[in-house]
């Protein structure tokens, strides 16, 4: 087993740990996915959410490969030409400030990235940093989450039981585990909705 956490602000050092992962650098709870691929650390996508609905791009067949070793972040050329419709950016960013998050979903959890994760903003304007590749099944539809990704969540690898944990990483300045709203568990707003049907109230 080894854990990442990568640096986000200038002076914050990158770790990897073995054999532990370490809560002080989450800022949520850990959840774990089973790896979908034994040969490369890939788990399953079902889809992806944008201002966190659902956009049924991927039917359930998108695969995911979380991979340290890339700094940027990709995914099928159709998948990825329909999220930079949908999302619309502009290149002169005028609607920066006013973009949504963009999620995906992987097991019961929606991983949301804010437009400063996703987005490349420079002098020359503003663009999706989202790359096309193409994969064939049965290894794709495959997106890669490199450093964008995981700057903003921790990741935990699990080699004997073949399962990926996911946190979202805690950083100086940044969201806590009382405060985040990146990273969304499903079966708690599953849960939040049936109470809302039948007239409770709702509780975190």
């Amino acid at each position: 087993m080894f854990s990442v956490f990568f640096g986000a602000v200038e002076g914050e050092d990158s770790e990897v740990s073995f054999g532990e992962w370490r809560e002080s650098r989450m800022a949520s709870e850990l959840f774990w996915v089973p790896v979908s691929t034994p040969s490369y650390w890939q788990v399953e996508m079902s889809d992806i959410t944008i201002g966190n609905k659902f956009q049924n791009l991927c039917k359930r067949q998108c695969q995911v490969a979380v991979d340290t070793g890339t700094s940027l972040m990709a995914g099928p050329t159709e998948i990825v030409n329909e999220i930079i419709t949908r999302l619309n950016v502009s290149s002169e960013c005028e609607n920066y400030d006013s973009l949504p998050d963009v999620g995906f979903v992987v097991g019961e959890h929606v991983l949301n990235l804010k437009p400063a994760d996703y987005v490349d903003r420079g002098d020359d304007g503003c663009s999706v940093a989202l790359m096309t590749m193409d994969v064939p099944p049965p290894k794709g539809p495959l997106f890669i989450f490199g450093d964008p990704f995981l700057r903003k969540y921790y990741t935990v690898y699990d080699r004997q039981n073949l399962k990926v944990g996911f946190a979202l990483a805690r950083h100086p300045g940044g969201p806590t585990t009382e405060n985040q709203t990146s990273l969304i568990d499903l079966r708690e707003s599953h849960r939040r909705v049936a109470v809302s049907q039948h007239g409770g109230t709702l509780r975190r």
